[in-house]
This record gives C-alpha cells, structure tokens and sequence, in this order.
C-alpha cells in the first residue's frame, strides 16, 4: 500500500519536474546566447534529411556570436554560404523570445530577399521546443506563455502581460531609414542594397541614441560601394564599426580540392565570391583593369622586408588631400631591366602639403632610424599647380622640406600599358612562373587592396574607371613611366644638394640636372628638415 502511494506520489511530481528542467533550461539559454543557438535552434538544410538540422556552429561562427554580444557596431565582409544571415537571425530571435518589447528592423535588396528572411525566422520559431513558445494559431486552450504570429513581412512574439517584441523586414529604399526606431538593424548583403548611404545616413540619430540600437551589417564583397567605404574606414579605425573577416576556410568542410575546383568552375569570380584574405573580397573579377594581378606573385610576404645594400630608392608620389595622396618608397635592383619591389607607402587622406612632407622625411628611415637616401621622387604634374590658397605648388611646398620632386609623366595609355608589363607574370621554358618586375611587401597594404579592384573604364578600356580607387596604381605608373635603374649616373632629386643652393625653395630642376652632370657625382643624400 506504501509502495502504491508512493508510485503515485512519483507520478503526480513529474510535471512538476519536467517544468521545474524546462524552467532551468530557459534560464540557461536566456543567459547564455551560444548555448540557446547550440541546443534550441534549428535551421534549414535542404540537402539534409528532415530539412531541419540544429545549429551546430563552427568556431568561427561561434567568435560572430561573441561580438554581436559585445560590440554595438558589426560589419562582417564574407565568403559565399557561411551561414552568417542565419546566424544574425538567430541572435535576433533569442533577443526577441527574452526581452519584452526588443525591436529588430532587417534591410535587403528586393521585397523578395525581404519575406524571406521573414520566413527564417518563421523557421527558427517553428522548431524551438513546444514548452517554450507556440505559434498564435495552434495556441492551446490556457496557454500562459510565449505566443508568435507573423505576416509576409513581420513577425511579433507576444508576451504575457508585457510589451511584445517584433520583427520587421523592409526592402531597401531612399527613405527606408527615417521610417523606423529599432534595438537591432540587420542589413542583410549590405554592399548589394540600393540607397546604402542614405539609408544609413537616414538611419543613424535613431541607432545612436543614448540608450543604444545595435547595426549588424552582413555582405560579401563589392568594389565602389557604402560598404566597401564602411569597411575600409572600420579596418583603418576611421569610424566606429569592428570588421569581421570570413574567408571561405571559415567552414570546416571546406577543403583545398574544394577551393581548386571552385577556382576551375569560377575563374573569373572565386577570389570575391569566396575570399581567403581581405583584399581579395573587393576584386573585381570579369572587367579588372590588372587580370594579372595574383598576391601569390606579387605580394612579398616576409616580415620587415628591407632593401638590402646593393638597392638604390626611388620614390614616387600621387599628391592630394580629399581624395587622399599616395607617396611610395621602391627598392630598384640592379640590372637591366632591374627589380623593383615596393615596400614602403604613406596614404594621408585630408593632411595638408607641409604636414604630408614633414611625415614623408620621418617614415624616410632604415629599421634602425638612420634617414635614408632617396634618389628621386617622380610625381603627378599636378603637384606643380599653384593653390589658389597659398600661391604656392605641392612641388614649391615639398622643396622647402628639402623634398625635390621630379615632374612624372602623364601619358596615360603608355604609362597603363608599361605598368602591365611591369607587372607581368612570365613562365621559364620548364613552365614555371617568374615573378614579376615589380611587386610589394605587406608594408604596402593599399597598394594590395585596391590592385584587384580596378576596374576598365566603360567609357576607354585603356584607362581606369573613375569610380576606381586608384592612387596606388597612378604612382606606381610615374614610377614606371622614369625608367628607374639603379646605377651611378641617376640623377638625386630628394635631398638638398649641398654646394650651389642655400635655400631649398630656390631649387630649379634644370640647374639641378646641369650641376649634377657638370660635377660628374652621383650618389644618394640624405633628408633633412
């Protein structure tokens, strides 16, 4: 009889039980947004049986997680099918199932991208455990807890007895960002929407209130737009976003046959669609100005690379202030015709000329400090235009540092042209590759960046497109266009040559030339301010 009531006992507690699990697991997953992804998010996958599969995520993903956590703004620059718009989705719906009244607003391209988004998170509250939260129209009779309903472009849960939380979807348009106040913003492929800017722009004194809004931005790679800008400006800490970086290893499953065959099938489009590195993620693929272009040829990737002795160093510069200038250091080898290898760039974007001129000598320096000795310094005839402001030319400015520049040649066409062969990539009678004439360190990191992102003019295909950033690329093409060698009879254009002028500003480039081949000397001199 003990035994019988005791069963009974067991059986009457076991609910209470299994609400007393249920109300610890939630607990849990209400602290811990990893674990509530891990354990009660299930996603779609329809090369799966049973198209839903939990979401077991890569470490990778898992290291996203951790920043949406942690950081207001998120820009994430990706490979192909990482599953990152899923991952953000199920970072919103964990804030909207335990915070009464959260707000999330996701952007997209099209009204079509917009619904299905709405239908992932459909799909995500779908499949999270019954005991949990229901969806409206299945709700049970005395149902006390979470309850969703949703339209083609929103979805609300509701909360008992307190504020709702919603998920809107909207597709991207000029006024899309003054329309809406929300704790979380998803823009969904960000560097595909039209009206980025504005929207953003728009969007901004509503994410930037004291209380915070959160912006997760999500996208592969695509030159010349917002996204790039945000991207660039967040890499060189010039706004507030953090950048997230993921390559196509980001996937674990994703193997080198993978890659080789993917670089077969996408010849023109794997180094954007699937990056390994950053740079690659902007290229332009079909209709890029340098095809030749491979870092694996012409990217030096050792460490504090230097000029060894037997280098002379030439120096070219693209002047500019809104629109940044390019000043870059070479290290010309001998022979004929002679390697070159770039290993030095200064990219000041809104300093002006004396300030520009000033750091130019500070960064002229060998690792262990000693000022270096340049031999010339080819540049933009522009710099010789007088500014409406100071009356003077960048050239006049620069000469007053003891920076001597030398008019570069601006022959577009032969100077695009002399710069492809320059960097050229040849093959030896065994079929091996040769590097090319010029390439560059990592100290040149620009220079890397917007290489594989130029694009032809639509207009001149022997030009760049307008809408490229091209700084690098115009000084490495005056470089180029001076026949550098390294040899005894260059001429030295940086540095003040110390018998014949007392004043650096009194510097004539024709008298240069005359005294230098009257004195018969030639060697490097050094900088000094």
């Amino acid at each position: 009889m003990a035994k019988k009531n005791l069963n009974e006992l067991m059986d009457q507690l076991k609910p209470h039980s299994n609400e007393l699990k249920q109300k610890v697991k939630a607990e849990r997953w209400r602290r811990n947004c990893l674990e509530f992804i891990e354990e009660a998010v299930k996603i779609e996958d329809r090369d799966a049986v049973g198209l839903a599969i939990p979401f077991k995520m890569w470490p990778a993903q898992s290291n996203v997680v951790g920043t949406f956590l942690t950081e207001r703004l998120i820009i994430v620059l990706k490979a192909r099918q990482l599953g990152l718009t899923w991952l953000a989705l199920s970072y919103a719906v964990w804030m909207m199932v335990f915070n009464p009244g959260f707000s999330a607003i996701a952007l997209s391209k099209r009204e079509l991208d917009s619904k299905e988004l709405v239908r992932r998170v459909e799909f995500i509250l779908r499949y999270l455990p019954d005991w949990m939260i229901v969806e409206k129209k299945n709700k049970p009779r005395g149902w006390k807890g979470l309850v969703w309903s949703s339209t083609s472009l929103s979805v609300t849960i509701e909360h008992q007895d307190r504020e709702a939380a919603w998920f809107q979807s909207m597709t991207a348009s000029k006024d899309s960002g003054r329309s809406f106040t929300a704790s979380l913003v998803i823009l969904d492929e960000w560097a595909f929407q039209p009206f980025a800017e504005d929207i953003y722009s728009a969007a901004y004194p509503s994410i930037n209130r004291p209380d915070g809004g959160k912006v997760i931005g999500l996208s592969t790679g695509r030159r010349g737009t917002f996204f790039e800008k945000v991207w660039n400006d967040a890499i060189n800490k010039e706004n507030s976003f953090v950048p997230i970086f993921l390559s196509w290893r980001s996937d674990p499953r994703r193997t080198e046959e993978w890659h080789k065959n993917t670089k077969t099938d996408l010849p023109n489009t794997y180094r954007a669609e699937y990056p390994e590195t950053m740079d690659d993620a902007f290229t332009v693929g079909e209709g890029a100005f340098f095809p030749q272009w491979d870092p694996d040829m012409h990217v030096i990737n050792e460490p504090g690379w230097y000029p060894p002795p037997e280098c002379q160093i030439h120096c070219a510069y693209d002047p500019g202030y809104g629109s940044r200038a390019c000043f870059k250091w070479y290290a010309i080898f001998p022979g004929k015709p002679p390697r070159i290898i770039g290993y030095r760039e200064y990219y000041p974007h809104q300093v002006a000329d004396p300030e520009q001129a000033r750091t130019i000598i500070e960064m002229s320096k060998d690792p262990y400090g000693v000022p270096e000795n340049i031999m010339s310094i080819r540049a933009d005839p522009s710099a010789w235009n007088k500014q409406s402001s100071t009356g003077q030319s960048t050239a006049e400015i620069f000469s007053e540092f003891g920076l001597h520049l030398l008019r570069g040649d601006n022959d577009l066409a032969n100077g695009w042209r002399r710069l492809h062969q320059w960097l050229a990539v040849y093959q030896d009678e065994e079929g091996n590759n040769i590097p090319p004439l010029l390439r560059f360190t990592r100290g040149c990191a620009n220079t890397i960046r917007t290489y594989p992102a130029c694009e032809q003019s639509p207009t001149n295909p022997e030009d760049i497109s307008n809408k490229s950033e091209h700084h690098p690329q115009d000084t490495d093409r005056y470089l180029v266009m001076g026949r550098p060698e390294s040899s005894d009879s260059e001429l030295i254009m940086a540095g003040h040559y110390r018998g014949k002028w007392d004043h650096p500003s009194s510097f004539d480039e024709e008298d240069y030339r005359d005294e230098l081949e009257d004195a018969g000397s030639f060697g490097g001199l050094t900088f000094y301010s």
